[in-house]
């Protein structure tokens, strides 16, 4: 317990231990100068007690004090002041306080009778409490303590003073020692762990810094990355549409045998294949293309009135044809209340409206029927609902399938393939409607 209370915390090596010093001479500087020059006019001002209880030596240490050892303490202090001791601290220290000490003991010395039992007490302690204001290193503590024992060791062999006397003031000084001793151990101590947590400090909050520029660095490459990726696929998709149009057009051609009979019978079902595969390729493209577009904002809407009840029939119309070939009906259920006008992108709606009644078809088994409906919540909102009784979504990839190239099930997705972009086009079409695409499932029961 004791030792690890008196633990003296160590610097990580000699340069650390240089830069400590120095920083702590820094933060010093002002008080060690203002009671440098307190001290040496304290000293000055003991003249008093000379004159007074001194008698015939009076003159002779008044002297001494005021006209050689208040001068060489001056000198000290203007020095250190000037700035021209700094990393010599002790050693001005050192000149500072042993012309006292020096002159303390020749005054003690030379005193008898009853005054040489006062004067060493009354000088050595103020003189060993004024050297603790000067706030000195522990090392250079442990050296000025050092002195002053010396210096009454002298004083006590060799004058006139009493035994009480002896007695008194070695109980007094050695009281003071201890405690000048603990105060600076525990005060450097103290300095070398704020200076260390300091150090410490400063070292995380600069590696915090660099983390988080390097973090910014790497978001803005990323999303200049991003950017580069969405455009290039921007101008491939745009560059993929126009053959991708003629091979469609052409094969349409050739598969309907609108210029005559194809031979042989072969080539007008490859051509059948080429206009179902064409089609579906460029559909893909468009997806790709939307995605890309909404990515750098400049994916386009139009403001048009018209009827959403109709787009709803149009959108069921379109996808029939799809899920009665996987024997899957799609059928459309509540009142129909007439026309039921809104302002938006009709086009966008219904591709919004054929994906998601698209995926419905996809991840619902033969023999199975998808709903679709019209409504309005008690708020007054309208609200397209397309119901399946299909594989569904665990809760965990609901809001991952809104993303693009995002799929869930992935034994599922590859059974009936797609890129995982006509959820992420529903969501952004109904977000530029000020609406929302909302997914509820159970797997194995439906979505």
């Amino acid at each position: 317990m004791i030792a690890e209370i008196f633990r003296c915390e160590r610097l990580e090596d000699d340069a650390t231990a240089a830069a400590f010093a120095a920083d702590s001479n820094r933060s010093k500087f002002h008080a060690r100068r203002a009671f440098l020059f307190a001290g040496a006019f304290t000293y000055a001002a003991y003249a008093i007690l000379d004159h007074l209880v001194a008698g015939v030596h009076g003159p002779n240490f008044i002297a001494l004090r005021l006209f050689v050892v208040t001068p060489i303490m001056l000198g000290v202090a203007i020095l250190f002041a000037s700035g021209r001791l700094m990393g010599r601290e002790n050693l001005a220290f050192a000149a500072f306080e042993m012309p006292v000490i020096a002159s303390i003991v020749y005054m003690c010395l030379v005193l008898d009778g009853s005054i040489a039992d006062l004067y060493p007490i009354g000088m050595f302690i103020p003189a060993l409490f004024m050297s603790m204001l000067m706030l000195p290193t522990f090392r250079f503590t442990v050296f000025m303590v050092a002195q002053v024992l010396v210096g009454l060791g002298i004083v006590t062999m060799y004058s006139s003073m009493s035994m009480a006397g002896t007695y008194t003031i070695y109980y007094f000084l050695c009281i003071g020692c201890i405690v000048l001793l603990a105060g600076m151990f525990f005060l450097e101590n103290t300095e070398r762990r704020q200076y260390i947590f300091k150090r410490d400090l400063e070292r995380t909050v600069r590696t915090l810094s660099e983390s988080e520029q390097r973090a910014m660095d790497l978001y803005h490459e990323a999303k200049q990355a991003e950017r580069a990726k969405n455009e290039f696929l921007a101008v491939v998709s745009h560059e993929l549409r126009t053959p991708m149009n003629a091979i469609i057009g052409f094969s349409e051609i050739i598969s309907t045998e609108m210029m005559g009979k194809v031979q042989p019978p072969q080539y007008q079902e490859y051509a059948v294949h080429i206009h179902s595969s064409g089609t579906q390729l460029l559909n893909i493209i468009n997806d790709i293309l939307d995605i890309s577009r909404a990515d750098i904002d400049k994916i386009t809407f139009e403001d048009e009135i018209f009827d959403i009840d109709a787009t709803l029939d149009s959108a069921i119309m379109s996808c029939s044809a799809n899920a009665q070939a996987d024997d899957i009906m799609v059928e459309r259920i509540g009142t129909r209340s007439g026309e039921i006008m809104v302002r938006g992108d009709e086009s966008r709606l219904m591709q919004a409206i054929v994906n998601v009644i698209g995926n419905a078809i996809k991840f619902s088994d033969p023999g199975n029927t998808i709903r679709a409906s019209l409504s309005f919540t008690p708020k007054s909102e309208l609200c397209i609902t397309v119901v399946d009784n299909g594989i569904g979504i665990s809760c965990e990839d609901i809001e991952q399938i809104k993303q693009p190239f995002k799929q869930a099930e992935g034994a599922f997705v590859r059974k009936n393939g797609g890129l995982g972009l006509g959820l992420a086009i529903c969501n952004i079409v109904a977000t530029a409607h000020d609406g929302e695409l909302r997914i509820e499932s159970e797997l194995e029961k439906g979505t």
